[in-house]
């Protein structure tokens, strides 16, 4: 019966209108029901209830999800319309400007609240089209590009030779190295230094390319970037799909036959996305020692939101791990480049023309992460001066063939980069009143618990119940926190001169030897100080004016959870070395050691490039003593496949009383298909990497926020910190002097 009645609503259009207007007009009389104190005390801590329940749950029905984001909707919009009409006075123009600032921050901030609610109301999760059903003769063929700049070339031969192991049939896809580190104009620079750099590296990536089977691509100039890189090369290459990937996102062998099926499927698909996944911790992860436990940040976006954007038919290209038709990219001229994140750009372009997008949330590549808080800082700068790009230039609702959906989900993508302004002035706002009294938020003690606490409350629920599995709780406010300062100078500066942004490169492969804290460091101590004054600030106003208890109770607690973030934040820039060449994963894997005195076995528990810690099954064997003697062995391991194969390496040392052996590998430069058989392994055994991540906890919000704080406390340079900004400060004032 019930299913039959929400059917009828949702097929039928009369009812389908009638139900809209009845639920308009109960949403508009619960929002704007301000006359009665109680009512707004009932319905907010009523829906916090109701919420702290539905948490208890592990599954709940679609119907009763679909309710909660409704209810998280008419909380927000009580909230919004209390703020509106209710709160904002005030009584001089000083306390106008920071009410006025203070209450755009809300707005921004509410607004990505709803479109992250509207993008989530429902997630696609598309299954890879099973393309054994298609004769091979119907199979695309496929052109693989790999554009790089100045990444290290073990990086980028890492990527060439997975590529060339795809399991997909031979003469059907041909593998392209793109180096625009080696273009005519870097091997003529003026500087001989560099001339000579580029010449060198031209010349290493030819040979390792006619060596192993890849087409070595460059160009004259270095114009337009990555999207100049690509339209060049798409001049020389003529298959029917391309499929980009960065310099450092090694493949799954399994990757075509999993993506290609979609373009069989259906002619109108322009592009099959997937996400991007990564084998090392992020700065924040790193700094932190925070990432073998929290969920990586990616996992929200590539595990969540996109499913969300694909059901609104616009998840879009994002640059690396993406197959797309190669006659569409014809159609618009080459990828866009208009604006400096050219993979979005091309995704609206083409979904504007009628054309489709399919989103496979199943990992199959692996990539490196930036490894200075820097480079961070670098690499969303870029993302965020480009989608306000197109935000400003290629604004979904000046669109003429978007659908209403497709314009409100690329609103979302585009208009989340806004948050840099909410998290600088949510900082500023209680500053303001704690050190210089101005009046910016208008509300006695009842009207903060009616209205404000289940507010919070709720939003923090919310974000749980949305992205538990996806995103850590409080995490989105730590990355959101270290990266504002920098992001929203950006944001100003596009807002400026929409065209004046230019891509920058993410510096990777960046060695980390010592630790030390960034040179960004500066910004976090001067603002840490301000808000750790603001507590003086606070006792002072206490003592003078004892009636503003109330106030000052409640702003002290605001600045108090911003202090508590700002130590994490010192903790982020706090960068921890890392010293190994090679990544090393977890792998509970049978293998053999083959010596002269016969064959042993064991279970390999980490594997990396360079060898191998495994455990011996035979504890009787004094291992220690043989291999003092005769350190060379054979090695063999099992594939992705399990098909054995051996690889010769030498015995380094014991550990953990014998329990564990350590064997480095011979050099096996050379050796093209071991080299691959063990990229393959370390990189793209998906269903090992699942197995990792799967273990990662779902804290709750409490857990979340003291587990930060713990690792904050621990790993913070304070000391450091200061030290670095007060020589950095004098440096300042002593070239200002001169």
């Amino acid at each position: 019966m019930y299913e039959k009645a929400v059917d009828f609503i949702y097929y039928n259009d009369i009812a389908r209108v009638t139900a809209f207007i009845l639920l308009f007009i109960i949403s508009y009389l619960l929002i704007s029901s301000q006359y009665n104190i109680n009512t707004q005390f009932a319905i907010g801590y009523g829906a916090v209830i109701v919420m702290f329940i539905a948490l208890q749950f592990k599954k709940l029905p679609d119907s009763v999800v679909l309710f909660l984001k409704f209810m998280g909707f008419m909380v927000v919009m009580r909230y919004l319309y209390w703020r509106t009409f209710e709160s904002l006075t005030y009584e001089g123009f000083f306390d106008f400007i920071g009410a006025i600032l203070l209450y755009i921050a809300e707005l921004f901030a509410i607004t990505i609240y709803l479109l992250g609610i509207f993008t989530s109301l429902n997630l696609l999760k598309r299954k890879p089209i099973v393309l054994d059903e298609y004769p091979k003769e119907q199979w695309p063929s496929v052109d693989i590009l790999i554009p790089t700049y100045n990444e290290p070339q073990h990086i980028i031969e890492n990527t060439v030779l997975a590529a060339l192991a795809m399991d997909y049939p031979k003469e059907k896809f041909h593998v392209y190295l793109l180096d625009d580190g080696g273009t005519d104009q870097k091997c003529n620079d003026s500087d001989p230094v560099k001339a000579q750099e580029a010449r060198l590296r031209r010349k290493n990536l030819q040979k390792f390319c006619k060596f192993c089977g890849a087409t070595y691509l460059t160009r004259e100039k270095n114009e337009n970037a990555k999207a100049g890189n690509l339209n060049t090369a798409l001049k020389s290459v003529h298959s029917e799909l391309i499929l980009i990937l960065d310099t450092d996102h090694v493949p799954a062998k399994q990757f075509l036959k999993k993506t290609v099926g979609w373009f069989l499927k259906d002619e109108k698909i322009f592009l099959v996305q997937t996400p991007h996944a990564f084998y090392n911790p992020d700065p924040i992860e790193r700094n932190l020692r925070m990432g073998d436990t929290a969920i990586s940040e990616n996992d929200m976006f590539y595990k969540h939101i996109q499913l969300g954007h694909d059901f609104w038919e616009s998840s879009f290209f994002c640059g690396s791990a993406a197959v797309l038709r190669r006659k569409y990219i014809d159609e618009l001229g080459g990828i866009a480049g208009e604006t400096i994140t050219e993979d979005a750009e091309t995704a609206i372009k083409l979904h504007d023309k009628g054309y489709k997008s399919a989103y496979i949330a199943e990992p199959m590549v692996r990539g490196l992460q930036t490894e200075t808080f820097a480079a961070l800082v670098l690499q969303r700068l870029r993302w965020t001066q480009g989608m306000i790009q197109i935000f400003i230039l290629k604004n979904p609702f000046l669109s003429k063939n978007l659908r209403w959906y497709q314009r409100l989900s690329y609103l979302s993508a585009s208009f989340f980069w806004f948050f840099a302004y909410s998290r600088v002035i949510f900082y500023i706002a209680p500053l303001l009143y704690l050190f210089f009294g101005l009046k910016i938020y208008n509300a006695n003690n009842v009207e903060m618990l009616a209205y404000v606490v289940p507010h919070m409350i709720m939003a923090v629920m919310m974000a749980y119940f949305l992205y538990a599995k996806v995103r850590n709780p409080f995490f989105s406010e730590l990355y959101e926190t270290v990266l504002s300062f920098f992001t929203l100078p950006a944001i100003v500066s596009v807002l400026l001169n929409p065209r004046k942004p230019t891509f920058a490169v993410t510096p990777k492969g960046q060695e980390m030897m010592h630790d030390h804290v960034s040179e960004l460091a500066f910004v976090f101590v001067i603002v840490f100080t301000l808000v750790g004054l603001g507590f003086i600030a606070a006792l002072i106003r206490l003592y003078f004016y004892p009636d503003q208890f109330g106030v000052v109770l409640m702003t002290g607690a605001w600045n108090l959870l911003n202090f508590l973030l700002l130590i994490a934040a010192i903790g982020v820039v706090s960068e921890k070395k890392e010293v190994r060449k090679y990544i090393r994963i977890p792998l509970n894997m049978e293998c053999k050691i083959i010596t002269k005195n016969g064959s042993y076995e064991g279970i390999i528990a980490d594997l990396s490039e360079g060898g191998l810690n495994m455990t011996p099954s035979d504890s009787s064997v004094k291992f220690e003593e043989m291999f003092r003697e005769s350190p060379e062995v054979e090695l063999e391991l099992k594939d992705v496949d399990g098909k054995p194969f051996r690889i010769k390496g030498h015995y380094l040392k014991a550990f953990g009383w014998g329990k564990y052996l350590v064997f480095v590998f011979d050099d096996i430069s050379n050796n093209i298909l071991l080299r691959q058989k063990l990229i393959q392994i370390i990189y793209g055994n998906t269903t090992k990497w699942q197995e990792i991540e799967g273990k990662k906890p779902i804290m709750t919000p409490l857990e979340s926020f003291g587990y930060i704080l713990k690792q904050s406390f621990h790993n913070a340079m304070f000391k450091e910190a200061y030290i670095s900004t007060f020589k950095k400060a004098a440096n300042y004032l002593t070239g200002v002097v001169k």
